[in-house]
């Protein structure tokens, strides 16, 4: 990563700013925080600097790599690792940025100035530094998201494909590492869950797990489409110089999925990080799906069971922040599983209103 990030940018910098003869004057590299665990994303940077001219110039630098470098890959169970280092999509978002597809108006990608392959599954993607306005994500924010991602599905659909995604990350991470987290009573034992959750969630959610097989058949049944994979808040920019609605970056879904999939992310992004109460989850959760179904062109009963039976197959093993455990507790920490510990019972509360 190093060498990338000291290779000559006279040319990078001369694309980005139109300038065939601009020189660099001064440059500067900065660290940025990687926020949640990342398992694909090995740094983060923003490099900038001005000419010789006085210009200002700079890049959003992001290096990705294959599941084995990751920090968390000794967590994995021996015997899965080889099946999550085939399957996991780790360079979705290159591939993405590289193919350019079409979406849908208010909906734009990052510019993409170069991808540097380093081999050994490990790539840099030099990109759009993307300024972000100051706003909030109030209701209307949220439609707004939800029309796109259902105008994006309406314009991507695909035949004959299962949802094989999600299959292969509920027989993997969701059976090999979550599963037996929530099953193991120590875990629920801890203070930081203990003094946080109600006592039936442990039951609801083993309950709720023995559901995984039919409703990926049913799942399996619905339309599907391409989809973004990973459209929480964070991933959908709001570019401060209105040149849309969203900048969609962090692509994370290397499989076509069931109708109404990209609607889960966008639920629980601000749950996962604690930004969001979960008693604003409903409201949330109702203007998203009615949004999405206006635009997707589905069957809005296909829409609604594609969209929740997703997200809980997805996100509902996940809500507890078993992985946290460890960390000292904190007042913010017991806050955060307050709030993790509310999500899992609004999305198990939504998977046991379904009906394969």
């Amino acid at each position: 990563m190093t060498t990338a990030l000291t290779t000559d940018l006279t040319d990078l910098v001369r694309e980005s700013l139109g300038d065939p003869l601009a020189q660099i004057a001064e440059q500067h590299t900065e660290r940025l925080d990687l926020g949640p665990r990342m398992l694909s994303t090995a740094s983060l940077h923003r490099v900038h600097g001005t000419t010789t001219s006085g210009a200002t110039w700079e890049f959003f630098v992001k290096s990705v790599h294959g599941l084995r470098h990751s920090d968390q890959f000794e967590k994995i169970p021996e015997h899965v690792r080889a099946e999550a280092v085939t399957h996991f999509p780790w360079r979705v978002d290159a591939d993405v940025y590289l193919a350019r597809p079409w979406l849908p108006d208010g909906l734009r990608l990052p510019r993409t100035y170069r991808i540097d392959d380093l081999g050994d599954d490990r790539l840099v993607m030099w990109l759009e530094y993307v300024h972000v306005a100051p706003v909030e994500w109030d209701l209307d924010r949220y439609r707004s998201a939800a029309r796109l991602l259902g105008a994006l599905a309406a314009a991507r659909p695909v035949t004959g494909s299962l949802n094989l995604g999600l299959r292969q990350y509920c027989s993997g991470p969701v059976a090999g590492l979550f599963l037996p987290a929530l099953r193991d009573p120590a875990t629920w034992r801890h203070p930081l869950l203990a003094e946080n959750v109600d006592p039936l969630l442990r039951a609801d959610l083993l309950t709720l797990a023995e559901r995984i097989g039919p409703l990926l058949d049913a799942l399996d049944r619905l339309p599907h489409t391409f989809v973004h994979g990973d459209a929480c808040p964070r991933n959908l920019l709001v570019p401060a110089d209105g040149s849309a609605e969203f900048v969609a970056i962090d692509w994370g879904w290397a499989y076509p999925a069931a109708v109404g999939f990209d609607l889960g992310q966008l639920l629980v992004g601000r749950a996962h990080t604690g930004e969001l109460d979960p008693a604003d989850l409903p409201a949330i959760h109702e203007a998203i799906e009615s949004a999405y179904a206006s635009e997707v062109g589905a069957d809005p009963a296909d829409v609604s069971f594609g969209y929740v039976a997703s997200l809980v197959l997805r996100c509902a093993f996940t809500a507890i922040p078993t992985e946290l455990l460890d960390q000292e507790p904190t007042p913010e920490l017991y806050d955060l599983f307050r709030k993790r510990a509310g999500l899992a019972r609004f999305l198990v509360d939504l998977g046991r209103s379904l009906r394969e």
